[in-house]
């Protein structure tokens, strides 16, 4: 994507406002920007920002199609149907939530996460830094903001919506179901609430971008949209900043325990404070 520079020090990646704060304060005010011309806003947090924002079942090959995609997804899901039940007491009679608990423990799906709080999407950009041998960052990380509202009535303008955000009993994501024909299935991602099926979902507030068939980033999907200005835009965390962010953050509460409200938070918390994380 292009990028450029305003007069005002903003960047635009063509049609993408980027930001790069050079402190927390300055970072902590766009993010309080975005939220104020908002009715709802997400975040992502990615510890590099050339990731682009595609979920986890198109990741690892781009040139599949959707039909290949399909095909895996369903060997995905029936595998996990027949080998889940000796190590999961859950209910699994919906679709939707097997499709959530599938993406919390990492399985790849078309789901993609978000964060309906930006310190916890902040977190994971920086915790998540590529580093080398010593501990220096190698990359920039980013921070993306999204209007969920404004990008659903637009992905569904052809249906006239009007709605906000979605979730599993709405009639508009049927079209995306895991058991819908791939050739009816939507193609532009929706943003949906998901099943808080445990704690660390709950801790995290975490949400979803659901992709159909399309193979298409958000970036790509928004840029060639008719997507209001500013539904979607990206803070970049410079390299040389990190370290100095992620102390704040730190020093604000939020920290591997608030993460993942577990035991395995709460070791990770106490080996990063005395210097063994």
């Amino acid at each position: 994507m292009e990028e450029f520079a305003t007069a005002s020090g903003e960047f635009w990646l063509t049609a993408i406002k980027e930001h790069r704060p050079s402190s927390f304060g300055k970072l902590l005010a766009q993010i309080e920007i975005f939220q104020e011309a908002r009715e709802a806003s997400w975040y992502r947090g990615i510890g590099d920002r050339s990731f682009v924002l595609i979920p986890s079942l198109s990741r690892t090959n781009p040139t599949r199609t959707p039909e290949e995609l399909n095909k895996i997804e369903r060997g995905i899901a029936n595998t996990f149907a027949q080998r889940s039940p000796p190590f999961v007491q859950m209910d699994f009679s919906s679709e939707w939530r097997t499709l959530f608990f599938m993406q919390h423990y990492g399985i790849p799906t078309r789901l993609l996460d978000w964060s309906e709080s930006p310190f916890v999407a902040l977190y994971f950009a920086l915790t998540s830094v590529r580093r080398d041998p010593m501990g220096e960052v190698l990359s920039d990380a980013a921070l993306w903001l999204c209007d969920p509202i404004s990008w659903n009535r637009t992905s569904l303008a052809h249906i006239s919506f009007q709605g906000g955000i979605l979730d599993e009993n709405c009639e508009e994501i049927k079209a995306y179901s895991p058991s819908s024909d791939v050739e009816q299935r939507a193609t532009t991602p929706i943003m949906i609430y998901g099943t808080h099926n445990s704690p660390r979902i709950v801790a995290q507030r975490g949400v979803f971008a659901l992709f159909g068939k399309g193979i298409v980033s958000m970036e790509d999907t928004f840029i060639n949209g008719s997507f209001p200005k500013g539904t979607l835009q990206k803070i970049v965390i410079e390299r040389d900043r990190v370290d100095e962010m992620l102390r704040s953050l730190y020093r604000k509460g939020i920290a591997e325990s608030t993460i993942y409200p577990d035991i395995l938070g709460l070791s990770l918390e106490i080996k990063r404070s005395f210097g063994y994380l």
